[in-house]
């Protein structure tokens, strides 16, 4: 039984690897300017971002359940079963879209939906896992173990730069916005057990990414690790924390990539962050 990992694009997914591995990606809807995109299908997240994004209206919504039942059908056409990968309910609608889209597909159709727990490059390290261990011929509860081990290995740190545009996804306390802002704060979070939570206050850019390099340091070790570096229109600050990572880490595997501007909206220009995975 071929299983198929279904997830969206707010993985940020390395294109090769989608391809590679045949995964099915949701793109996650969004308004830029009064106008409506895909993302990663109508415009790519360099794209937005060279449009500054940041200084127009801009609002995005979870696939719909209709959009997932496409991805279904489409997939169930050459494939028997489908394990779709979402970020946290408790962040998102993503999970709740899907599972009623599984529940309208006929009685047999075999379909799992599973919060991942985390989002971004830390999703996209276990959507690739899964993705490579049903290319390999694992069933679907192998695959469902695989992520219940990884969700507990997985570390994704992020830092925002301009802490101003927190406030806009109603997620984050409006004062912490403000307030940081106008000290000059930039907060370093981290997404655990699907909530999104504080993890240090400094005051600038580079104390920042300190910060999460001693924090993966604590988590990794000496262990061979994965690790995804992601920006939000920052190419450079990306480049050179890749750099520190790789002298600093035995990488099995680094990449960089851009954040969706999905999630680069809510996070403001210049967000860096680092997702990983040590291995045993």
């Amino acid at each position: 039984m071929k299983v198929v990992i279904v997830t969206s694009s707010i993985s940020c997914l390395p294109h090769d690897r989608v391809r590679r591995y045949g995964i099915k990606v949701v793109p996650v809807p969004f308004m830029l300017n009064g106008h409506s995109y895909l993302d990663g299908v109508d415009i790519s997240a360099t794209e937005v971002y060279e449009q500054l994004a940041y200084e127009y209206p801009f609002r995005t919504s979870a696939p719909s359940p209709g959009d997932y039942l496409k991805a279904y059908q489409e997939v169930l056409k050459e494939h028997n079963a489908i394990l779709c990968l979402t970020v946290p309910s408790k962040i998102s609608m993503m999970y709740d879209s899907a599972c009623s889209a599984a529940k309208q597909m006929a009685s047999d159709a075999i379909i799992r939906v599973l919060d991942t727990g985390t989002a971004a490059g830390g999703q996209a390290l276990i959507d690739m896992a899964a993705a490579e261990a049903a290319s390999s011929g694992a069933a679907l509860e192998e695959i469902t173990q695989l992520i219940a081990n990884l969700k507990d290995k997985v570390r994704l740190y992020g830092l925002i730069v301009a802490s101003r545009y927190l406030a806009r996804t109603g997620r984050v306390p409006s004062p912490l916005p403000s307030a940081a802002s106008a000290l000059s704060i930039k907060p370093v979070f981290t997404i655990s057990q699907g909530k999104i939570k504080l993890v240090g206050l400094v005051s600038t850019e580079k104390s920042g990414v300190d910060r999460m390099l001693s924090l993966m340091h604590a988590d990794v070790a000496e262990n061979p690790v994965r690790v995804i570096v992601q920006h939000a229109n920052a190419p450079q600050q990306a480049e050179n924390l890749r750099q520190r990572v790789e002298a600093e880490f035995n990488c099995i595997e680094l990449r960089v990539t851009e954040f969706s501007p999905i999630i680069g909206f809510a996070t403001g220009p210049g967000c860096l962050a680092l997702a990983f995975c040590a291995e045993d």
